[in-house]
């Protein structure tokens, strides 16, 4: 039997060569090539850019992920009789900190074809947006692919569960920090860090230990500086966990979920918050998020397709325009909404919040109130609707769209004294705080 089980591994080890030696000289030339740089060796880009390029280069790659993920589905598979059953887990390799998903549609009515008086649906006569179209969910090429944590299904529910780096925490902190810094005294930068549904999901091994975002986001605001004023969200998404506040096939948190996160900004700032009874809502009855489309090819995602969110929207009672721009010019820009309509025919509903992600989004309001500027990736999206009721004017402002190569240029600090900027909210999730790329983004925003 000894002689069988050597000859076995003997074989399997003569394939694994032969598939090597095969790749070499059989390599996919479309696939692009990491630009080799001085900065590049240095930064860690290089090394994940080749990884990234050799997975796209090798031969029959997509059959081979097509056939590991059909497989995937008989070993790790441990039936669907609990919803606190973890049935699957796999290492996400993702771009978030690199881009995000919008429309380029000028549309911002409502889904239920409520008419909103004060987001215009006409674009600007200087710019034609194309029409809406469903952005990929594919890794684009060229780009670096992060490993950050993993994919996990429990029972009907798919999460992202975050692996702390304390290392990259510590640098995370010291960019807000010096955003606050450059920023000054007269600007009031609150740091809001937020949980994703993991941490409440999950059996207790998935956010413990490494996993704790309550640890990393404790240790995040204890490493900023006293010139930043944290925000305790955590404490009022886990006090209403029973309510809808996470999305069960996405990744993101509900608009319900960001409502309370206003509420304890509003707590720190001073500000009343404004009760869920005043806002007209909406909603769009089948939304199949990220977290399937990541999922999809497992047999075990079949129960997220079949077990659909519902997405539910709050429109802001007080009049506004809303104005979406490339760069800090702010000019040849297009109207979109704080809440847009997303076509029947396109699976991302999360994109009804500010269109999704943008460069530059203004947003005036007939509010006296201050200014406000908020940096954030998707989960602020959902999050820059409450603000309309306390400012004049919100700029959000996405970092992954500047000060990298073919992107255009932004120092916050010139920008926000341009815009009379009052307050500064940096509001991020757990995937990102790990991220030494979104990081690295955040901190090149201060010159």
């Amino acid at each position: 039997m000894k002689k069988v089980y050597a000859i076995l591994a003997a074989l399997f080890l003569v394939l694994l060569l032969s598939v090597g030696v095969y790749s070499l000289f059989h390599l996919n030339a479309d696939a692009a090539k990491p630009e080799t740089t001085f900065g590049s060796f240095f930064d860690g880009s290089y090394a994940s850019g080749n990884r990234a390029w050799y997975a796209a280069a090798f031969p029959q790659s997509d059959t081979l992920k097509s056939v590991n993920k059909a497989l995937n589905g008989f070993y790790k598979f441990s039936g669907l009789s609990g919803e606190n059953d973890v049935q699957l887990l796999v290492t996400m390799d993702g771009q978030a900190a690199q881009h995000g998903a919008s429309i380029q549609a000028p549309t911002d009515t409502d889904p239920s074809q409520t008419v909103d008086p004060t987001d215009s649906t006409e674009p600007t006569e200087t710019t034609e947006p194309p029409e809406s179209v469903e952005p990929s969910d594919g890794l684009q090429p060229g780009m670096v692919v992060e490993n950050l944590g993993a994919a996990v299904l429990v029972g009907n529910r798919a999460v992202e569960v975050a692996y702390a780096d304390y290392d990259s925490i510590d640098d995370y902190a010291a960019a807000v920090t010096s955003i606050a810094t450059a920023l000054g005294s007269k600007v009031h930068t609150y740091s809001i860090l937020v949980p994703n549904a993991a941490e409440f999901y999950t059996p207790e091994d998935y956010h413990t230990g490494e996993c704790s975002q309550s640890a990393m986001i404790d240790y995040a605001y204890d490493h900023m500086g006293s010139n930043v004023k944290t925000v305790d969200a955590y404490s009022k998404l886990a006090a209403h966990i029973d309510e809808y506040v996470y999305f069960r096939t996405d990744h993101h948190w509900t608009q319900l979920g960001a409502y309370y996160a206003y509420v304890a900004f509003c707590e720190k700032a001073g500000m009343k918050a404004e009760p869920l009874s005043k806002f007209e809502t909406g909603q769009y009855d089948v939304f199949v998020g990220s977290m399937y489309n990541f999922l999809e090819n497992y047999p075990q995602a079949a129960i997220l397709r079949d077990n659909p969110d519902v997405l539910q929207y709050y429109v802001p009672f007080v009049d506004r325009d809303t104005w979406v721009y490339s760069d800090t010019t702010l000019t040849n820009g297009y109207q979109l909404g704080v809440i847009c309509h997303i076509d029947a025919e396109y699976s991302n509903k999360y994109l009804c919040f500010l269109g999704g992600d943008h460069p530059i989004t203004v947003i005036t309001t007939d509010v006296d109130g201050p200014v406000c500027m908020l940096i954030k990736e998707s989960y602020g999206n959902a999050f820059a609707p409450w603000l309309t009721s306390h400012y004049s004017k919100i700029i959000v402002v996405d970092p992954r769209e500047f000060n990298s190569d073919g992107k255009p240029t932004l120092d916050i600090v010139k920008f926000a004294q341009e815009q009379n900027v009052n307050d500064c909210i940096i509001l991020n999730y757990p995937m990102m705080i790990g991220s030494d790329l979104y990081i690295s983004q955040l901190g090149r925003i201060v010159k």
